[in-house]
């Protein structure tokens, strides 16, 4: 299933190396991102734009975290601390909110693929979360065979 991100709210829970490259992802869907975190760890995140920052520190309290993502129609958790991630996305999934957890393949309700597009096409390919070295390299096969129809 793909789901049309178009000015969808989304929270970006941490800002460091996973963070960004999930960012990058959905920064081109036209969505509505906030990045909340004490600091920005990976510079790259700031040069793309339309996304707001929230400079906060997010407790591992249940109405705390309630409070923050329930206006979210999607929140990564993208924090170096695990329990913190699975408890944001245990909550998130109790309130029927879309959550990709990044230190977990299975709490969550939301993962993220690997895609090639171009014009006509956007192909998306998983491993569930098994193999991303297998997913990368059937991405890279997948790119020569649509350049070689528009060619």
């Amino acid at each position: 299933m793909c789901i049309n991100l178009e000015n969808k709210k989304i929270l970006v829970i941490g800002a460091g190396k996973v963070a960004a490259r999930k960012i990058k992802k959905i920064a081109d869907y036209g969505t509505d991102i906030t990045v909340l975190s004490k600091e920005i760890k990976k510079s790259e995140i700031l040069e793309i734009k339309n996304i707001k920052f929230e400079k906060k520190t997010l407790e591992n309290n249940q109405n705390e975290i309630e409070k923050i993502v329930k206006n979210y129609f999607l929140v990564i958790t993208a924090t170096n601390d695990e329990n913190l991630n699975e408890k944001i996305a245990l909550i998130c999934d109790k309130n029927n909110i879309l959550v990709n957890n990044v230190s977990s393949k299975t709490t969550m309700n939301a993962m993220f693929t690997g895609i090639v597009k171009n014009d006509e096409f956007q192909i998306s390919i998983s491993t569930n979360g098994k193999n991303c070295k297998r997913s990368r390299a059937m991405k890279e096969e997948i790119k020569k065979v649509l350049n070689k129809i528009e060619n």
